[in-house]
C-alpha cells in the first residue's frame, strides 16, 4: 500500500499551498479567507524510489459551528488514516495560542511527525524556528511553501520516514472520473457512496463544495479516481471570487479526467444549467455518462423516465450520444453501472480504426444519400482518424462551401453506426483539396 501523509495545522499557515508545491501545480484553491478548504484532498506523487498519497486537510478550528465539527471530523479521520504528519505552523506569526493544542493531538496519534514552520522565506528568517521546538517535536524543517524554499529537504525526510522496505512499484494509471453539476444534486454524496465513507462535507447549503477533491477508490477491484468538484451555476457572472475560484478549479479538474459524470436531480429534470455544464463538457472534449440522481425519490418512475428522455433531446441534443443512468447516493441503486460503463466509454474515447473500415463506412454513407447543393455534388476525396481521445476525423472534399451541418451530422451517425464510439465524443474536420492535388476519387 501507499504510505498517506496528511497536512494538518490551523487554517491559513499555507497547508493548501504546500499542497500545490508537492504535486507541482495549483489543485488546491488558495484564498486568504479561514476554512476555504473543507474536504481532504488525496494526490499521488512519486519522490526519487518512493510513492505516497498526500492529504490536504481543512484547517483545524476551535470554532464549534456545524461547519467546523464536519471538518475536525474528515482531520480526525485524515490523522487516523495517515502514516506520516505534516504539521503545518505559520513562522512569520509565530506560536499561536491554538498550536499547542493541535500538537497535542498530533502527539496522541502516535504517528511519525515532521513539524512544518512554513513562510520562512529566507536563510535569516531561520532565527524563528527555535521558537517552535516548544511544541516538543524532534524533526522541524523551515520551508517557504510559496516560493520552495527547503522542499527538498523536506521530501528526503518524508522517505527517511517512509523507509526503505516500503518502495512501491509504480501503479499502471488509473481513470479519472469527474462528477459535474449544479449545486445541491448530490456530487459529494455520491463519492461518499462509493467509496463509503464520509469523505466529502455534505450540507443542504449550496456552495459546501469549494475546491475540486480526488478521492482515490476501489470499486470491482479497479481503481480509480474520483473527483469532486464544486457546483457550477449558470450564467457567467459569479457572486463573489470564492465562487470564481471553484468554477475555476473545476474547469481544470475537468481538463485532466478521463471521464466526466453530469449529475442531474431527478426532481428537477434537466435546465439550462445543465445545458451550459454539457456545453463545458463538449468544449473540453470528454467522454460523458449522465447520472440522475435521488431516483430513490421519484414515484411514477416510468414517466419520469419519459420525461427526462425528452429533455435530454431537446436541451441536450448535443450529448445525445451519452448514457443516462438513474441512480441513488442513498440507497445505492445503479451506482456499479457507472462503473461498469466507464471502462467501456473510455475504451471508446480511446478507438483507432483502420483505414480501409473507414473508407469502407465513408463510401457507403456517400453511395447511400449523396449530397447536391446549388446544382454541385460534394465529393469526399479521403477521409483519415487524426487522433484518438476523442476519435478525431479528417475528410478532404472538392467544395467546402457545399457542407452543411446536416450532412456532417449524417457523416458522424454513420461513423457512430459502424463503430459505435459509445459515450464520446467523436470530432469531424474538413478540408478543400486544392485543385493541383490528383482527382482520382479514393472513396
Amino acid at each position: 500500500m501507499y504510505k498517506k501523509i496528511a497536512i494538518v495545522g490551523r487554517p491559513n499557515v499555507g497547508k493548501s499551498t504546500l499542497f500545490n508545491r508537492f504535486i507541482g501545480r495549483k489543485k488546491a484553491i488558495i484564498h486568504d479567507t479561514p476554512g476555504t478548504t473543507r474536504d481532504r484532498n488525496d494526490f499521488a506523487i512519486k519522490w526519487k524510489d518512493k510513492n505516497f498519497i498526500v492529504t490536504d486537510t481543512a484547517g483545524w478550528s476551535s470554532n464549534v459551528s456545524e461547519f467546523s465539527h464536519a471538518m475536525s471530523q474528515q482531520l480526525d479521520m485524515a490523522v487516523q488514516s495517515s502514516d506520516i504528519i505534516l504539521f503545518v505552523v505559520d513562522g512569520k506569526e509565530g506560536i499561536h495560542p491554538f498550536d499547542p493544542i493541535i500538537a497535542k493531538s498530533v502527539r496522541a496519534s502516535q504517528k511519525p511527525v515532521i513539524l512544518v514552520i512554513n513562510k520562512i522565506d529566507t536563510f535569516a528568517e531561520e532565527v524563528k524556528v527555535y521558537e517552535f521546538y516548544k511544541l516538543g517535536f524532534d524533526l522541524v524543517i523551515p520551508v517557504s511553501s510559496t516560493h520552495g524554499r527547503n522542499m527538498v529537504e523536506l521530501l528526503e525526510s518524508i522517505c527517511g520516514l517512509i523507509g526503505d522496505s516500503d518502495v512501491e512499484e509504480v501503479q499502471e494509471e488509473v481513470l479519472k472520473i469527474i462528477f459535474v453539476g449544479k449545486p445541491n444534486v448530490g456530487k459529494s454524496s455520491l463519492v461518499n457512496a462509493i467509496v463509503k465513507e464520509e469523505r466529502c462535507i455534505v450540507h443542504n447549503t449550496p456552495g459546501t463544495t469549494r475546491d475540486s477533491l480526488t478521492v482515490h477508490a476501489t470499486y470491482n477491484d479497479t481503481d480509480y479516481l474520483l473527483i469532486d468538484t464544486a457546483g457550477l451555476h449558470r450564467g457567467n457572472k459569479t457572486k463573489d471570487d470564492m465562487e470564481y475560484l471553484s468554477n475555476l478549479s473545476t474547469n481544470y479538474a475537468l481538463d485532466e479526467a478521463d471521464i466526466a459524470v453530469l449529475v442531474a436531480d431527478a426532481s428537477q429534470g434537466i435546465g439550462e444549467t445543465e445545458a451550459k455544464i454539457a456545453g463545458i463538457i463538449i468544449e473540453k472534449k470528454k467522454p460523458c455518462i449522465i447520472a440522475v440522481n435521488k431516483w430513490d425519490l421519484i414515484e411514477d418512475k416510468e414517466e419520469k423516465v419519459k420525461l427526462f428522455q425528452n429533455q435530454l433531446e431537446e436541451k441536450l441534443k448535443f450529448l445525445n450520444w451519452a448514457d443516462i443512468v438513474f441512480i441513488s447516493a442513498k440507497t445505492g441503486q445503479r451506482i456499479d453501472r457507472i462503473f461498469r460503463l466507464a471502462p467501456l466509454i473510455y475504451k471508446e474515447y480511446s478507438k483507432l480504426v483502420t483505414q480501409e473500415e473507414l473508407n469502407d463506412v465513408i463510401r457507403h454513407a456517400v453511395a447511400k444519400t449523396p449530397y447536391t447543393r446549388k446544382g454541385k455534388i460534394l465529393k469526399i476525396k479521403e477521409a483519415e482518424q487524426l487522433i484518438s481521445k476523442p476519435p478525431t476525423f479528417r475528410f478532404s472534399v472538392n467544395d467546402l462551401e457545399l457542407l452543411h451541418f446536416s450532412y456532417r451530422r449524417y457523416l458522424e451517425n454513420s461513423l457512430r453506426e459502424r463503430f459505435s464510439f459509445k459515450g464520446t465524443p467523436i470530432i469531424l474536420k474538413f478540408r478543400q483539396f486544392a485543385k493541383s492535388e490528383s482527382k482520382d476519387m479514393v472513396l
